[in-house]
């Protein structure tokens, strides 16, 4: 019987199809998210909704990062209403959070560009306040003051969407559309090519004049936010794109990772040179996972990625060299005990026997 083909969840009608956008009430919310109003009133309340945050600092490069996210049956509602939101189909410029996409989508949205410009929203998610929430969620939903408050009271704390919920990306997202629509609309105009990784975005194009930088971060101000770490770049050298490079119409992967490549090869060549299949078969997965993501990057019809394509097909051979040698010396072995007289292999079971483990 064919195996039926799971069925796509994600991206499927737009803002004004959702549930949300069709007057919802409370308790359609709550039948969304399977709660009852009470309980969804009472998850909302700030001193009973404290039970279920977990408050933690991380650390991430140089940085401290706060993070704040539900737990338990806060956690649940925020995934539901995830769910429902993942639903709405997502503007092309939007990169991230969203299915299917990827870094190398985003890198891939800007080839044969001669000016790159990148932009950072600062404190994007910290930056999303519980009034904004409430506010867009009005506007763009056309829900009663009531639900949307319900809604941004759920998905906040300390008036703040919550810095680590599975919820926040796609709720973020959603809630500064308007501004990042608004953008595109401003790069359209200018003829640029624009995308949005979270709080990173990137513009291209053969000209970025200082008029469209001034626009650009007003636009970004206007909304209640603030932009810095603003870096132009020229497509005359590799200019990386969220990790990935770009040269001309090709994507190429930062120093270090070919370097890694280095490391993983003089691995499992020293694995081949010690005639030790597990580690041959340890170091050559690694390799070929490693070598399989760079081809991911620059593409499997490239000349690097065919040339990756047959040093991958080079390392499986091996492996299957190395398994088949061990195969061939185990078989000896039983062949050679096969041979033995039968008071031979008696002493040599008696010697098995011996040992102490």
């Amino acid at each position: 019987m064919p195996k039926r083909q799971a069925r796509k969840r994600h991206e499927r009608y737009d803002l004004e199809r959702s549930p949300l956008a069709q007057r919802a009430t409370q308790r359609d919310v709550a039948k969304l998210v399977r709660e009852t109003v009470a309980d969804l009133q009472k998850l909302a309340t700030p001193r009973f909704k404290e039970q279920f945050l977990v408050r933690r600092p991380i650390k991430t490069g140089n940085k401290i990062r706060n993070l704040v996210y539900p737990e338990g049956r806060l956690r649940a509602v925020h995934e539901r209403l995830k769910f429902h939101l993942n639903k709405i189909t997502q503007p092309s410029y939007l990169m991230s959070p969203r299915k299917n996409r990827s870094q190398r989508d985003n890198a891939a949205a800007h080839f044969d560009a001669v000016q790159y410009l990148t932009i950072d929203i600062k404190q994007f998610y910290p930056s999303t306040t519980r009034s904004m929430i409430r506010r867009s969620i009005i506007e763009q939903f056309n829900l009663n003051g009531d639900v949307a408050g319900l809604i941004a009271h759920l998905a906040t704390a300390d008036d703040r969407a919550c810095f680590g919920s599975p919820l926040t990306p796609v709720l973020a997202t959603l809630v500064h559309r308007p501004m990042f629509n608004r953008i595109a609309d401003i790069c359209i105009e200018h003829g640029l090519n624009y995308s949005v990784w979270v709080d990173d975005l990137t513009v291209s194009g053969s000209e970025i004049s200082g008029k469209f930088v001034s626009r650009l971060r007003e636009t970004i101000a206007a909304y209640g936010l603030r932009s810095h770490k603003l870096v132009y770049r020229t497509g005359n050298r590799v200019v990386f794109i969220t990790g990935i490079g770009v040269v001309g119409s090709n994507l190429v992967v930062p120093n270090r990772v070919e370097l890694r490549s280095k490391e993983l090869w003089r691995d499992f060549q020293d694995a081949q040179r010690r005639n030790d299949v597990d580690d041959v078969d340890t170091a050559g997965a690694r390799l070929l996972a490693h070598l399989g993501g760079i081809r991911h990057v620059v593409g499997p019809s490239s000349v690097r990625g065919q040339k990756l394509a047959n040093e991958m097909h080079s390392v499986r051979q091996k492996r299957n060299r190395a398994f088949r040698a061990q195969q061939d010396r185990m078989a000896q072995r039983v062949k050679t005990f096969r041979r033995l007289t039968a008071e031979e292999q008696e002493e040599r079971r008696d010697e098995i026997d011996a040992i102490p483990f």
